[in-house]
Parts: C-alpha cells; sequence; structure tokens
C-alpha cells in the first residue's frame, strides 16, 4: 500500500526537491525538449496506451488538487512545464519516467502510484512516507493528508509537524476556507491577520480565512497538530 502525498518542508526557505532551487528557475530543458515528442506518442497511443494515459492524469489532477496546487505551482515545484502537466492530465501526453519521477518527487509519492487503476478503497490505511522520519530536522515542517483525494471533495483533513523554529504556509485562495487546528503536543503559533494565536495541547482554534495560512513553532518541543480544511461550495450560504 502506498502512501498519500506529504508536503515535506525541510527548512522555512525551500520545500525539498532533488534539483535544489533549480525548479524555481525553470532551468531543465532536457524535460521541456521531450514534450512534444510525448505528445505526439500520445496521439498515436494503442486502446492499452490510451487507458494508462487516463488512468495517470486522472491520478496526477486528483493528487494536485488534493495539495491545493495550481499548475503554476506544480510546475515550479517539479520542474514539469505547465503545459506539460495540462496535457498529462487531459491524457494528451505519454509522460516520460523522467517527467513522473519529478512529479512524484514533488508530490511526495512513488512513481508507480500514477499507474495505479483506482485509489477509491472503502477501507484504506494510510501511512507515513518512509522518508518522513519521527523527528523533523531542525527548521524543518511536514503537511501528510489523512484522506485519499477524490474528485469534488471540498475536505482536506492533514497531519501538521513543525520541528523547533519551523514554518509553514499555504497560499491565499480566492473562496474563504473555514479552518480548525487541534494540537496534540508542542505549542502551534498561529497568524491570523497579522496576529498570533498560541494553541496548546487539546486546545483547537477554528476560523475562515482567504489570507494565506500561516504556521510557526517558537517554542523548542516539536509540534504536532490535525488540521481540517474546507472550502464552502456554492450551495453552503444557503438554508
Amino acid at each position: 500500500m502506498t502512501s498519500p502525498a506529504t508536503v515535506w518542508v525541510r527548512d522555512r526557505h525551500a520545500a525539498a526537491s532533488p534539483w535544489g532551487g533549480a525548479e524555481r528557475a525553470g532551468t531543465l530543458p532536457i524535460a521541456a525538449r521531450s514534450e512534444r515528442s510525448a505528445t505526439l506518442l500520445a496521439s498515436r497511443a494503442s486502446p492499452s496506451e490510451a487507458l494508462v494515459c487516463h488512468t495517470v492524469g486522472g491520478n496526477l489532477r486528483r493528487l494536485r488538487q488534493q495539495h491545493r496546487l495550481s499548475l503554476e505551482q506544480l510546475s515550479a515545484l517539479s520542474g514539469v512545464s505547465r503545459a506539460m502537466l495540462s496535457q498529462v492530465e487531459q491524457g494528451r501526453s505519454v509522460p516520460s519516467i523522467k517527467t513522473l519521477w519529478q512529479v512524484a518527487q514533488a508530490l511526495g509519492v512513488s512513481v508507480s502510484w500514477f499507474l495505479e487503476p483506482t485509489h477509491d478503497d472503502t477501507v484504506l490505511l494510510l501511512q507515513p512516507s518512509p522518508d518522513s522520519p519521527a523527528q523533523l530536522p531542525a527548521e524543518g515542517a511536514e503537511l501528510r493528508p489523512l484522506q485519499r483525494a477524490r474528485d469534488g471533495h471540498r475536505e482536506a483533513f492533514y497531519e501538521l509537524r513543525l520541528a523547533p523554529g519551523g514554518h509553514l504556509s499555504l497560499p491565499a485562495t480566492v473562496a474563504a476556507r473555514r479552518v480548525n487546528v487541534a494540537v496534540s503536543t508542542g505549542v502551534l503559533d498561529v497568524i491570523l491577520h497579522g496576529q498570533r494565536h498560541l494553541v496548546r495541547p487539546r486546545e483547537s482554534l477554528q476560523y475562515e480565512v482567504n489570507d494565506a495560512l500561516a504556521w510557526h513553532n517558537s517554542c523548542h518541543v516539536q509540534v504536532q497538530a490535525f488540521v481540517l480544511i474546507r472550502t464552502p461550495g456554492a450551495s453552503d450560504g444557503q438554508g
């Protein structure tokens, strides 16, 4: 059983990536040069190859949405161009092993995860990634999904861990998000509209905001908290 994707930030300045900071500068010309040939291969794909394209594309789209990432953000994290990611999600391109590996590294799953035909098990044990240590490195942060992504699902449930000095944030959104954070160990520093709110063990903080979500650990003990994020639908405010 493969584990769900994990956003693991080793320090407050850069996300974990085999390419270091190169993904932000867009300095991966080899992947870019392979996009056209991959698209041509997809247009000539056999029925079995078309099924693989559909499976990989659907799994990539669900996982990206689970992380609340835009195509541009995933492109920056993985080093794969936005155009290529879009074509893969639509089943129009056959991604190379290198492309899948880059995306898998950015999202914290194995390459084989994208080839699995279904991720809709009724009973599912979600395990931490083997790369996730019990004690995070200095200033490290980890946000681990505790549910499998599904199309149209507006709730996301996470385990949040912050090493001393660790910081993690999620980008602002157009629609307001309802957030509930419950702390298990340590003291979590939640920043709302520029103000600090300290949440201690067995306490929870509930708020609604469309600004960036920001959490910080300014203490000397690793923080473990559980975060529920809900994006209201258009009908939620009715009745």
